[in-house]
């Protein structure tokens, strides 16, 4: 994903989050709940799309190429070795230069190191009925060198392998964006249009919906937040409502006195602010693209 489809993934789990949060609210609302099926579904298939992609992890593959070339060289070397001793005793002068090789013969491009391993394996196997009888070697360890070969020359072809299919799967996320994206203006439509108003009608709810989309992350969003406290004191109110009367947008505050409105287009506003049991009060405020504005309302008692 790249940082912009980052962000959006990051909204859908938030909006996922607050999806599990209000579960029981949602009960009985059919439309409602296929939408969320829906929804899950949607981000579902981002998430497949995500676990066919492979990590771009460069540093760890060279670790365990590093790893493989040095676990093939010293199990060559060790049943060389005693390939060695054996071809000596069948005073056969072929398999005497064939099994002469120590780390040093390994050194250089990993290319030219593959092909003289694979070699020096396919004698050891050629020769491996005589050599498990007369040494140590066992038909184990042989295997072992095999597949140490295998991964250490998988490990080689993967890089191109993994650019080309990075590329494929890249192209999947952009149909699973756009349908994760339609569904998610799904739910707003419906969860807005069931508990703004009405006899559902829940504020915290709604409220909570649009803290879910904004991203937590760096980016600039408008935002007007506002803190509220008993007047002369520190002592915060929960329940109040910060409200941009032209825009119809509403604040919650939460049990810190905080409220906050997001994600909204700039301009000059009435803003109200009110608490049950507290004399409301009005300000007019301009808000440009990308600020972030924030006011401490002190609250007097009625």
């Amino acid at each position: 994903m790249d940082n912009h489809q980052n962000e959006k993934y990051s909204v859908f789990q938030q909006v996922l989050l607050f999806l599990a949060a209000y579960s029981s609210a949602f009960m009985g609302n059919t439309q409602l709940l296929a939408a969320i099926v829906n929804f899950k579904g949607f981000v579902g298939v981002i998430d497949s799309v995500s676990a066919k992609k492979q990590p771009n992890a460069t540093k760890p593959q060279t670790k365990m190429k590093a790893a493989a070339r040095k676990s093939v060289v010293s199990q060559l070397e060790a049943a060389c070795l005693l390939g060695l001793e054996w071809a000596k005793s069948q005073k056969n002068e072929q398999l005497i230069k064939d099994f002469t090789i120590n780390n040093t013969s390994f050194t250089g491009k990993i290319n030219a190191m593959l092909i003289l391993a694979n070699y020096t394996y396919g004698v050891l196997n050629t020769n491996k009925t005589a050599l498990i009888a007369a040494t140590t070697i066992t038909a184990a360890q042989l295997t072992s060198i095999s597949t140490e070969i295998a991964l250490l020359q998988t490990l080689q072809k993967a890089p191109a392998a993994a650019r080309t299919s990075q590329k494929t799967v890249t192209a999947l996320y952009i149909p699973a964006f756009l349908d994760a994206t339609a569904g998610k203006e799904t739910l707003i439509n419906l969860i807005k249009g069931a508990y703004k108003i009405g006899p559902n009608a829940n504020l915290q709810l709604v409220t909570d919906l649009e803290n879910a989309l904004i991203f937590s992350g760096n980016v600039h969003h408008t935002i007007l937040k506002a803190t509220f406290y008993k007047f002369g004191t520190t002592q915060a109110i929960e329940g109040a409502t910060v409200t941009i009367t032209e825009l119809l947008r509403v604040g919650v505050s939460t049990i810190l006195g905080i409220g906050q409105i997001a994600e909204f287009m700039p301009g000059t506003y009435h803003i109200a602010f009110s608490a049950p049991g507290y004399v409301t009060q009005t300000q007019i405020k301009a808000i440009a693209a990308g600020e972030k504005v924030n006011i401490v309302v002190e609250m007097a008692s009625v």
